[in-house]
């Protein structure tokens, strides 16, 4: 679907509501709403109110902060406690796929049943998802009308609750997908497409056809002015070795454990290096078993577990890293590690997964592995490694294609004029 031309101040005496499935600081997607919320206020006079999870089970109470032209106000929400052991992630199998694509997704069955029963489905709440958002959305629209609803987790209890509210309250309502676009399949999912306004993701691959004609690609953006290697401080304690680094939530979907092994592999073949991982710990079982895993390796001594890292050490870690790995499983959408660590001129090797490849033009930025495949991630890693003009082959063009497609200026804009197409198509619909 294509975007109307840029315009500047788009979005003055509007009101946004977010609800993410995410916290208040942390992983990618924080930081996308971060980046992109300090954008949209220094650029609008604008009001964003953002509903997001907490894990105290009595969060503390909304806050409002006045930024550049406008105001954030946060909304925290508990959320239903995870089990004690860590998930795996399944995908679906074949049989279950083929019934999906080939009966329920078939043109004339679609119209004549999955449709409605889709619209007729009640989904169950799930660990993880939020308490009372249904709720609290009711209450903030009686006190505060909102212009539009933008959704950046759909497809569970708790934003169907969001969207019933929103919808009741004749309010346009957009979808974004931080995750990789075959979510778009699943039939909770699509169930909250038919109901939205409009659709949109942060990579073009694998868009389902349903959709290509709603589907806009907003993609990601960050602050090269920040992420650049001139900037960085030396660590205080830096590795003993060449090291790879990783800063992602300590789960299994997003591949240290992977990581680990190479590791073992590199120390094998007489590589020395070492690994840092920053993030924060989201299933201590997994984090336990990484660390026993080390251990029985006699690695622990190579391996570093730094924690959740400020932007600006995080950008230090960057810099002094030899060089940045992202061995992912999850259904991602582009990866914004992989982002700054390009506009850090650190080399950067990682699977194809979702929609990675779209921020890595392989073998010139950075170099892609097929998802899962151990020793090709290790060869490369070893090659990475031992080879200072193959690392600054990768690094020449890197930076710049960052600064050229993923800077926040131009990611504000882009959402700036999908948010104001979604409620133009809203009012034409609904004079």
């Amino acid at each position: 679907m294509p975007l109307p031309p840029p315009t500047t101040g788009l979005l003055d005496g509007l009101s946004i509501l977010r609800f993410a499935h995410a916290f208040q600081s942390g992983g990618g997607t924080e930081r996308y709403l971060d980046d992109l919320d300090l954008s949209l206020l220094h650029r609008n006079s604008v009001t964003i109110t953002r509903l997001h999870l907490s894990h105290l089970s009595t969060p503390p109470p909304p806050s409002t902060s006045l930024i550049g032209r406008g105001r954030l106000i946060q909304i925290p929400l508990p959320i239903i406690p995870h089990p004690s052991t860590s998930p795996s992630s399944t995908p679906p199998s074949k049989l279950r796929q083929l019934f999906r694509d080939h009966f329920l997704d078939h043109p004339l069955i679609w119209n004549l049943f999955t449709a409605r029963f889709l619209a007729q489905r009640p989904l169950s709440p799930e660990p993880g998802q939020a308490i009372n958002a249904g709720q609290t959305t009711a209450q903030l629209l009686q006190s505060s009308p909102q212009n539009l609803l933008v959704l950046h987790f759909f497809g569970g209890s708790d934003a169907e609750a969001v969207l019933t509210e929103a919808l009741l309250a004749h309010l346009p309502v957009a979808l974004l997908n931080h995750y990789s676009n075959d979510r778009f399949l699943h039939l909770a999912i699509r169930k909250h497409t038919l109901l939205a306004h409009g659709i949109a993701g942060v990579n073009s691959l694998q868009v389902p056809h349903y959709l290509q004609p709603r589907f806009v690609n907003l993609s990601d953006g960050i602050d090269p002015s920040f992420f650049q290697r001139s900037l960085a401080q030396p660590l205080t304690t830096p590795p003993s070795t060449p090291f790879i680094f990783l800063p992602a939530r300590i789960i299994r979907e997003k591949g240290q454990l992977d990581l680990v092994h190479a590791l073992i592999d590199l120390h094998r073949s007489g590589i020395p290096a070492s690994l840092a991982l920053a993030g924060r710990i989201d299933h201590p079982s997994f984090a336990t078993e990484l660390s026993q895993t080390i251990a029985q390796a006699g690695l622990s001594p190579f391996v570093h577990f730094l924690g959740d890292l400020s932007p600006t050490l995080l950008r230090d870690w960057y810099a002094a890293a030899t060089v940045v790995a992202f061995p992912t499983y999850h259904h991602e959408g582009l990866g914004r590690v992989i982002l700054e660590a390009q506009a850090m001129e650190t080399p950067v090797v990682a699977y194809a997964t979702g929609g990675v490849p779209d921020a890595i033009v392989t073998g010139k930025t950075g170099l892609l592995i097929p998802t899962g495949n151990l020793p090709e991630l290790t060869a490369s890693l070893a090659s990475l490694l031992s080879s200072p003009s193959l690392r600054l082959s990768l690094t020449s063009n890197a930076r710049l294609s960052i600064e050229t497609h993923f800077s926040l200026s131009a990611l504000a804009e882009r959402h700036e004029r999908f948010y104001l197409q979604v409620i133009s198509q809203f009012s034409k619909l609904h004079p």
